[in-house]
Order: C-alpha cells, then sequence, then structure tokens
C-alpha cells in the first residue's frame, strides 16, 4: 500500500503493513491499538485497523471508525488508500467518491486525487460524472489518454441513453478522438478501435472500412483487418464485397472451416448458375464474387491441391454436397455425400477431431442417406477392427462415436446391442492393455457408458459406473469419465461417492459458476446439507472476490489503455453479479442457517431473522442470467443440439422457480414475524397470491422429460419440489390467521387441520414413492429432503405464535397446533427409520465383505448416511417443537 508520509511515520506504520500483508489481522489491531495510545488522532492508523477489522467480519466496528475518520476530512494520500481498499473489501464502492470529492474541496488541482475520482466513479457506472472529471483532468494536464477516457465514458453514456448517444455522446466521442490522431503520430491499436467503434454505433461503415483500408493504419494484422471489414460490410449488407473477404481469407489460411461457412452463406445467397461441371482451366478470381457452383467448387480443388493434408478443404466439400443436396441441385464434381464422409474418416479418422468435424455434417443429411452413410461405415469399421496401433484403435473409436450419432446401435435387437456393447468393452479393455493415452481410451469407455445408461436400469448404471472408475483409477485427470461418474452416482442418490469423484476436478476460479450444475444442485435433496452450506459459503465468497477484483481489472483497463476491454469487464461483473447460481447459493446458505442452527426458542429464531434480513431482501430475483456450461454433458447423440437446447432452458426454468420458491419461503419469515406487531395483512396476502401465480402455476406446467438422458433429469430442481408447493403457500396462509387469531385476537377461525392434512398426505405419497416392494428407490430420496424441509417450514411459521405477545385464553389453540406438529414429526421419523431398516436389511443380505468397497456397498452406505443425516434436523426440529410446547403448558 503506497503511502507518501514522512520516513519517521512510515517507520511507525510498517509493523502495521507488514502484519497486514502476512493476513495477521489480529496482530495488526494490536499494533494499531498500540500507535493510538500515543497518537490518538493518527488516522491512517485508524483506518488500518478498520480494515484489519473488515477482514474479521467486524463489519459495523469497522464502519464506525471509517465514520469517525471521515469526519475528519483526511487529505493525505495514505489514509484515502487505505479507507477506498476498506469500502472496497466491504463492497461499498459507491462511498469511495465522496472521500475524494471532499479532498478536491481543499485541492482542487491534485491529478492524483481526480484520477482516484474519476476511478471511484467507474466503480460505479456513473458516467457522466466520470467524463465530467477525465474533462477537468485533460484541462489541467492535456495529456491525451485522459481525452480518450472523456471519449470512453462518452460512449458508456450513449450506449446507455441511445438517444442522447445519437444526438450528442457519440459525435463528440468521435470530435475527440479524431482530435487527439491528428496531434498524434502513431495511433495506439486500442485507440484505432474505440475509434472503429464509435464509426459503428453512429452507423458510418462506410468510414470504417476506409480507415481499415488506409495503409497508415497498419497497426492491426491482415487477418483481423480482413475480419473487421466483413463485419462492417455485413453491416452494409454489401454481400459480393463479403465473399470476396472470404475467398481472400481462405487463400491466406485454407484450413479455416469458419471461413468455408462464411464463403457458402454469401455464395449460395448470390447464386445465379447452378452448373456443377468443373472447367480444368479454372482461374480464382479475389476481385469478383463467386456466383455459380463451378466456381466454388473450382475453389474447392485447388485448395485441396494447394493446402497438402489438410482437414479444412475436405470437411468444405462435404458441406457443400449437403447444401447442394438440401436445395437439390445435382453435383458431379465431387462424390455423394456419405463416401466424402468416409474418405474424411480415412484420412484424419485418427485424429480426435475426427468426430467433432463431422458432426455438424451427418445431422442435416436425409434419413435415406444416413442409412447409406451407417451401411458405408460399418463396412468400413469390419476392416478397420483388425488393425492395431494408437491410430488405428482411435480411427475405430471415430467410427463408433459416429454409428452410434446416427442411430445404428439404438435400432439393434436387444441381442444385437449386447453384443455390439461387449465389443466396445473389449476393444476399451484393449487400449487399458496397450497403454495408449487417456484420451484415446475415452471415447470407448464414454461409448459403452452412455449407452447403458439409456436405460436408467439400475444395474446397467452400476455396470457402467464400474468400468469408469476401472478409468479413473489408471488415468484420474480423464474429466469427462469422472463427470460421468458424478452424474452416474447423483441419479442414483449416492451422494457421498458423488462429492468424492467430483472433488476430483478441482474446479477453480470461474469454473465454480460455469459448473455450478455439477453436483451441488443435488446436496440438499439427497441430504448433504453440511456439504451444502460449506459450499454455498464457499461461493458466496467467491463471489464476493469476483465482485471487488472484476471492478479493480476495469480500474486497471482504463490506466492502461485497455479500451476494449472495458465492455468485457462489464459484461462479466454484470453476469456474475446477476448469475441464477449466485441466488440459488445465497438463497440456500441463508436457508440452511435456520435447518443447521441449534434454535429452541422463537426469540432465538428471531435474532436469527433478524441477522439475515438484510441478505434474503438483498437477493436478486429478477432477470437472472445462466452462465452455466451445459457442453460438458456433450454426450454422441444424434439429438444433442436439442438435448443441449432443452438442458439449458429446462434448467433455467426450473431455478428460476427454484429461487422464487426460497425467496418465497425466507421472505414469509420475515414477514411473520412482522405481523406478530402489526395487524397488517395485505403484505403476506400479496406473498402468497404472488408465489401461487409466478411459482405454482408455472411449476405444474413445466415438461416431463422422462425420455430424454439421465444427466437433464438431475436439472429439474423442481420436479420434485412441484408435490409441495401448495402445502408451502397453505402454511403461510395458516400461519397469518394463527398470529391474527392467538396474538391481535382477530375473529378469524383459525385450525391447524388444513395444513396437518396436507402434510400427512405428503408423507403417504413420499413413503410409496420411497419404498417399493420392500426395497428403497435411492432416486427418489429428494423426496424426503423435500418434505423434512417443508415440516421445518411449517414449525419456523407455526413457532411465531408462540411469542410473549399471546393471549392468555389463546394458548389452547397454539398447543393444539404444536401437538399437531409433533404428530407430524413422529410420522417423518417412522418413515425415517423404516428406510433405514430396509437399506441396512439390504447391505446384511445383499453385500458381503468382500465386497465392502463394491459400488454396491458404496450405494447403500450413501444411502445410510444420508437417512441419518436426515433424522440428525429431525431430531433438532423435534427438539425445538417440544420446547415451544412446553412454553405453552401451564407452569406447576
Amino acid at each position: 500500500m503506497a503511502n507518501r508520509r514522512d520516513p519517521q511515520t512510515e517507520r511507525k506504520l510498517r509493523p502495521l503493513y507488514d502484519a497486514l500483508d502476512n493476513l495477521n489481522n489480529k496482530q495488526a489491531i494490536q499494533r494499531a491499538d498500540k500507535i493510538l495510545k500515543k497518537e490518538k488522532d493518527f488516522h491512517c492508523a485508524k483506518v488500518l485497523k478498520a480494515l484489519a477489522m473488515v477482514r474479521l467480519m467486524k463489519t459495523q466496528e469497522a464502519l464506525a471508525l471509517l465514520d469517525e475518520v471521515k469526519s475528519h476530512f483526511p487529505l493525505d494520500e495514505s489514509t484515502l488508500q487505505a479507507m477506498s481498499v476498506c469500502y472496497k473489501e466491504l463492497l461499498q464502492p459507491e462511498l469511495i467518491p465522496e472521500l475524494y470529492e471532499t479532498a478536491l474541496k481543499y485541492t482542487p488541482n491534485s491529478e492524483d486525487f481526480l484520477t482516484q475520482l474519476f476511478m471511484g466513479y467507474v466503480r460505479i457506472k456513473e458516467y457522466k460524472k466520470q467524463q465530467q472529471v477525465a474533462t477537468r483532468l485533460h484541462k489541467l494536464t492535456s495529456t491525451t489518454a485522459y481525452s480518450y477516457w472523456n471519449a470512453v465514458s462518452l460512449v458508456f453514456m450513449g450506449k446507455e441513453n441511445p438517444d442522447l448517444g445519437k444526438v450528442m455522446c457519440f459525435p463528440l466521442a468521435l470530435k475527440i478522438i479524431e482530435k487527439s490522431k491528428e496531434k498524434s503520430s502513431e495511433v495506439a491499436e486500442e485507440v484505432f478501435r474505440l475509434y472503429l467503434e464509435v464509426l459503428e454505433l453512429m452507423g458510418k461503415s462506410e468510414k470504417a472500412i476506409e480507415e481499415l483500408d488506409d495503409p497508415k493504419n497498419v497497426i492491426i494484422d491482415e487477418r483481423e483487418r480482413r475480419r473487421l471489414k466483413i463485419h462492417f460490410h455485413k453491416l452494409l449488407g454489401n454481400t459480393e464485397q463479403c465473399n470476396i473477404l472470404y475467398k481472400q481469407a481462405l487463400i491466406a489460411e485454407p484450413d479455416c472451416y469458419d471461413s468455408y461457412r462464411g464463403y457458402f452463406d454469401t455464395s449460395f445467397e448470390l447464386l445465379t448458375d447452378t452448373t456443377s461441371l468443373h472447367d480444368t482451366g479454372f482461374q480464382v478470381d479475389l476481385q469478383k464474387a463467386d456466383t455459380s457452383v463451378q466456381q466454388m467448387t473450382g475453389l474447392l480443388l485447388k485448395l485441396a491441391e494447394d493446402g497438402g493434408p489438410a482437414r479444412g478443404p475436405e470437411l468444405a466439400k462435404a458441406d457443400l454436397v449437403v447444401r447442394l443436396q438440401e436445395k437439390n441441385i445435382e453435383m458431379c464434381a465431387f462424390a455423394s455425400s456419405s463416401l466424402l464422409v468416409l474418405e474424411y474418416v480415412q484420412k484424419f479418422g485418427h485424429k480426435l477431431c475426427c468426430y467433432d468435424d463431422l458432426r455438424v455434417i451427418i445431422e442435416r443429411l436425409k434419413d435415406s442417406e444416413k442409412q447409406e452413410l451407417i451401411q458405408i461405415l460399418e463396412e468400413y469399421r469390419v476392416s478397420v477392427k483388425e488393425s492395431n496401433g494408437t491410430k488405428a484403435m482411435q480411427r475405430l473409436a471415430s467410427l463408433h462415436m459416429l454409428l452410434h450419432h446416427l442411430g445404428k446401435y439404438k435400432a439393434l435387437e436387444p441381442e444385437q446391442q449386447f453384443i455390439a456393447l461387449e465389443e466396445i468393452k473389449n476393444f476399451h479393455n484393449i487400449t487399458l492393455e496397450g497403454d495408449l493415452g487417456c484420451a484415446y481410451i475415452d471415447a470407448f469407455v464414454l461409448l459403452y457408458s452412455w449407452q447403458k445408461c439409456d436405460t436408467k436400469n439400475k444395474p446397467e448404471m452400476v455396470d457402467s459406473i464400474k468400468l469408469l472408475m476401472t478409468k479413473l483409477e489408471q488415468f484420474p485427470e480423464a474429466s469427462a469419465c469422472r463427470l460421468l461418474v458424478t452424474r452416474l452416482y447423483e441419479y442414483l442418490g449416492a451422494i457421498g461417492p458423488a462429492v468424492e469423484v467430483y472433488n476430483g476436478l478441482d474446479t477453480k476460479s470461474i469454473q465454480l459458476d460455469s459448473l455450478a450444475h455439477i453436483l451441488y444442485p443435488s446436496l440438499i435433496p439427497l441430504g448433504a446439507y453440511n456439504r451444502a452450506d460449506k459450499q454455498a459459503r464457499q461461493m458466496e465468497a467467491f463471489y464476493r472476490t469476483n465482485e471487488r477484483e472484476v471492478l479493480e481489472y476495469i480500474v486497471k483497463s482504463y490506466l492502461c489503455g485497455k479500451f476494449n476491454k472495458v465492455s468485457e469487464l462489464f459484461d462479466l461483473h454484470r453476469s456474475l453479479a446477476y448469475s441464477i447460481s449466485k441466488s440459488v447459493f445465497l438463497l440456500d446458505k441463508l436457508w440452511l442457517s435456520f435447518i443447521l442452527s441449534s434454535a429452541n426458542s422463537w426469540d432465538q429464531i428471531e435474532t436469527l431473522l433478524e441477522a439475515t434480513r438484510a441478505e434474503i431482501t438483498a437477493v436478486k430475483t429478477d432477470n437472472l442470467v445462466d452462465n452455466r456450461d451445459y457442453s460438458v454433458n456433450e454426450v454422441c447423440d444424434a439429438r444433442h443440439q436439442e438435448i443441449a437446447t432443452l438442458q439449458a432452458t429446462t434448467s433455467y426454468s426450473h431455478d428460476t422457480l427454484y429461487v422464487n420458491m426460497r425467496h418465497f419461503m425466507l421472505s414469509s419469515l420475515l414477514s411473520l414475524q412482522d405481523a406478530t406487531t402489526s395487524k397488517d395483512e395485505a403484505n403476506l396476502d400479496n406473498l402468497v397470491s404472488q408465489f401461487r401465480s409466478d411459482v405454482v402455476e408455472k411449476a405444474a406446467n413445466l415438461p416431463d422429460l422422462e425420455g430424454y438422458p439421465m444427466y437433464i433429469m438431475l436439472s429439474q430442481s423442481m420436479k420434485v419440489w412441484n408435490v409441495y408447493l401448495e402445502t408451502l403457500a397453505s402454511i403461510v396462509t395458516e400461519s397469518k390467521n394463527l398470529i391474527q387469531h392467538c396474538i391481535h385476537g382477530s375473529s378469524t377461525q383459525f385450525t391447524a387441520a388444513n395444513v396437518t392434512s396436507k402434510i400427512s398426505e405428503l408423507i403417504s405419497r413420499t413413503r410409496s414413492e420411497l419404498i417399493v416392494d420392500d426395497t428403497i428407490n435411492s432416486s427418489k430420496l429428494p423426496f424426503l429432503s423435500s418434505l423434512i424441509q417443508t415440516a421445518y417450514f411449517a414449525v419456523l411459521c407455526h413457532s411465531c405464535c408462540v411469542t410473549g405477545r399471546i393471549q392468555r385464553k389463546k394458548r389452547g389453540v397454539a398447543e393444539g397446533v404444536m401437538s399437531s406438529l409433533k404428530s407430524i414429526l413422529a410420522d417423518i421419523k417412522s418413515l425415517c427409520e423404516d428406510c433405514h431398516s430396509i437399506a441396512t436389511k439390504h447391505k446384511l443380505e445383499n453385500l458381503t465383505i468382500d465386497k465392502d468397497d463394491s459400488v454396491d456397498s458404496r450405494i447403500t452406505s450413501s444411502l445410510e448416511w444420508s437417512l441419518d443425516e436426515m433424522s440428525g434436523i429431525l431430531g433438532k426440529l423435534s427438539t425445538l417443537v417440544n420446547t415451544l410446547h412446553s412454553r405453552l403448558q401451564p407452569k406447576s
């Protein structure tokens, strides 16, 4: 932490800085106190003490110290910087500008203070104010960098208010940049990109193209210049120029498949001649657009000749043939699409990318063409399977993956399917014995497992887990196998082994958000409450840290002149701030703070509610974004694109409802607490009404995805909760009536029968789902977890009547409610005990000592552990109800 104090002051503060740098915050407070005993008005020492308190989570004490220092209007840079760090770590960057605004009243020409004030406004997106500060800085110093800060601020102002942007912001930003360009002999690449962005925002694409064509502007390499020109020509609708530029790109880089797609798109848009006969004397014209099939085929043949053994031209041939078939245009220059696919496999089947390359081609084939391709590939597979070596094995893996994608195995009879699977398994064993490497084995083991998992049959899934675990023992880095094992264990209700396997991925940084749909959604449903609480708190810390750090990266982008990164970083900041996973984690953390607490009276529950009130109201529930990466679940399936899209939309829909449900539960507890001191019922009525319309009704209309892969089923977080939603609404309504009746003496009649009867029905429903033919259906364990959470919610809501405010003559009503809740908890406990007995019996009868570490044993042990965890929560809940009930009974 920089400071500009005299050497003597520096020596006094050095031990304090060292303690903070070494994360020894308690020692930092002690050293600060030691300094303050001698100099009680040493502001910098006070602020550093506050920083140590912030890091020790003593927020209120830290804020009090900061307010005290702020009231003295500090002007030294060390104190102001330390206060800025405190506010950043408190996630209150909006308080930083005020410090420097005050300091500038006394030193209005301080460049350092103006710079810090500008960055303060950057952190809170006050574009107009940061533009005003940038103008002051430029007038004060005449530094070119500050004029660019001014221009960037104007661009953001214009984006925020498009009408103002067109009239004032963008023209003024353009004028500033052009004026700076005239003064400077050389323009930085970032400034030139900013210039192009402003031209685009103003609709001046022609001017942007002129600038890109200007030989003076050589700061951008040819490839990027061509890409930008294509972009601006597209904005102008100039398809011919785009086609020419794509041709030039292909001549420069014949292996770039993206350029082929752009070239075909524009050529077919301009198509005038469908003749496909190839002229051997054909010459490529780079100054004219290609408008005929003959020109397209001629270019591909030339690129294939000049490019050597490149994948791009070969893949482009198949793409062109498929496009022509889609438009019913006869193709004479090349072979059929099926033969071109075979030719590609023969040339590049030994590469790991072969399947991914061809998938986009075979998905567009007609059914008859797919059947023809299956026959051709199957004939080639028979000839390849006798070969040996790494390349032969990978080529065989590519063939199997393509055949699986085309649906060959699903069309087989059960006996033939078994033979095909055994063949794949044998090839997997060969690759293991040959030590061919992780990537080459992945294909066979995943193919085998995918086909087994399609059945959603437990023995088949257990068989897949065994094979996958064998792979992981030899290749722990096989992430695709690790993810699939995690998903299988989740689906089978074995959360313990799932956590153990998933931890091997060692996810870090942004992966924590993008992979949030793996494992965590199963923790609470499968009874791993403590593990869920731990992960939710870790994720809360991750989001807090990133929210602070991304803002600092934005500040550094301004300081380094990387203006194109500012927009990207702001987008990242918003995507993390509004991440749907963040809302899920925060709400679950708050809910688990009640479930895992040792509160045994309404007073303790009230204390917990007050402690979490601000957090509950601060959680975002609207305009949430989904940052999760669903491609990690990709499989060799003809419906993979449909499945990926379906999983993304399904998971988002379910989690949006889940967020609203959790927020309703926590908000209801706050409103019920308020209702004990107020007769206003409107807030609770609105909450219940909105919950029924926004969650209950929508959850009832969610699609059934039973026929899709099991990992999509795991994305249906509301599938189980749908059974309990109406009961949650009824609990809140009856609790409100209970408060009005017992505390405010309302004439509203209250009866606990409505809620207790609904929960009793849920207990019967849960029993029927969970226990089938004297066995535990472990995949239905989430029903039991949801039932326990519903009962816990009922107890928390109804416990509001057990307060010192209850009218004496109404104690009998409240006592009857508590008795009903005790009866319900006894029934749920009985269900848990029955499940535990069945699980233990299964373990004793079917598992022997030599299978103690088998997959079956791990699943059963995990089930027992989950039931123990849920029983533990029920035990806490029973203690709470008994304590509340005893308070209502007359003292002897």
